[in-house]
């Protein structure tokens, strides 16, 4: 109930848009529909006239020919009127798919592949008094009914231009032979679907363009409605918490079980350690395995002495890389040298000890 007192001042979410499109809430013009079913009938009437005439021509031929030779019966009768049913349906199929096509694909076009049956459904809050009236009488009634006027200034404006010369016209195409009469007919239709069409057209832009701004305001969101969604979202802020501590005690434990791997710890020697690795084959400067301070600096330590891996003391060199290093990444230039200095003495005590054994293994 808080959020009715609020302003929704606030742009919507990508939940929200995601929501409202499986609702089927999306900026729709009937207008837009309107318009391009005016231009394509009038394309459907220049193009597809002739022949619909000729066929219909050829069904009053035929229909008035069968017709006498009827037998009078009812069952005589009536498979009379069905022949001239589906022979007239034969003969507008055409216009009428094309026109049924269309007004298909425009619809597809605007609702941009949402597809919901959302809006079927009964809505309970459409049979409330009180919001019925306030649409009746709210902002919305005389907008819609300033809107009509101007669609029917607008498209009576189209017409008068259209058939201006038609009165003029006309008199002398009835003079004329059928298909000449016909022909005119033809002509000035077209004219006046592409005439009112263009007009409803640029309607359907202002009133697209109204849909979209309106679509746009019915989505907007208060501050306390964002902040229920991103709790929603992201889970209560314990649980969040939880989370990120099962997550640092997963990393921490992958950390000690990689101090086995590696050629050095540096320690402080009780407060910090830290485990190096140096792979010429896969790094280009030794690489920060685990550090720790206190407890896991002890763990560290203990699990290195229990892998065998050398733990030197160097508290200026340990507070260092503790500081400035990060786990899983290389270690910073500066510590270059110092770093290399220590990875050389445990490399030769590595290599004394291997000759060393090497030696007892010959005596």
């Amino acid at each position: 109930m808080a959020d009715d007192f609020q302003e929704r001042n606030e742009a919507p979410t990508p939940k929200r848009r995601r929501e409202a499109r499986e609702k089927g809430q999306i900026p729709r013009s009937q207008e837009v529909t309107t318009a391009f079913l005016l231009l394509g009938a009038a394309l459907v009437l220049r193009v597809g006239a002739a022949p619909v005439a000729a066929s219909l021509v050829a069904l009053f031929g035929n229909t008035t020919l069968s017709a006498l030779a009827l037998d009078g019966t009812p069952d005589g009768v009536t498979r009379w009127l069905e022949g001239v049913g589906w022979s007239a349906l034969g003969a507008l199929a055409p216009v009428t798919l094309s026109m049924a096509g269309m007004a298909v694909a425009i619809t597809a076009i605007q609702a941009r592949g949402v597809l919901s049956f959302e809006p079927l459904k009964p809505q309970w809050s459409k049979l409330n008094p009180q919001k019925n009236a306030s649409r009746l009488w709210g902002w919305k009634a005389p907008m819609e009914a300033g809107k009509s006027l101007a669609k029917l200034a607008v498209v009576a404006l189209a017409a008068y231009l259209a058939l201006a010369r038609a009165a003029t016209e006309f008199p002398s195409l009835a003079q004329r032979s059928p298909r000449a009469l016909l022909e005119g007919v033809q002509t000035y239709a077209v004219r006046l679907l592409v005439w009112v069409g263009l007009a409803y057209l640029i309607i359907a832009l202002a009133d697209y363009a109204f849909q979209l701004w309106q679509h746009e305001k019915s989505l907007r969101m208060s501050r306390e409605e964002i902040k229920r969604e991103h709790k929603e979202t992201d889970g209560d802020p314990n649980v969040k918490a939880r989370r990120r501590s099962m997550a640092r005690s997963l990393a921490r434990r992958r950390m000690l079980l990689s101090v086995s791997e590696a050629d050095v710890v540096v320690t402080n020697p009780t407060h910090i350690a830290v485990a190096l690795k140096y792979d010429m084959a896969k790094a280009d400067a030794p690489i920060i395995l685990a550090m720790g301070e206190r407890k896991v600096a002890k763990r560290i330590k203990q699990l290195a002495m229990d892998a065998g891996v050398p733990v030197i003391e160097n508290k200026p060199l340990a507070r260092a890389l503790f500081a400035t290093g990060k786990i899983g990444f290389p270690i910073p230039v500066e510590l270059y040298v110092a770093v290399a200095e220590v990875l050389a003495f445990v490399f030769r005590q590595r290599r004394e000890r291997r000759l060393g054994w090497q030696g007892s293994s010959v005596v």
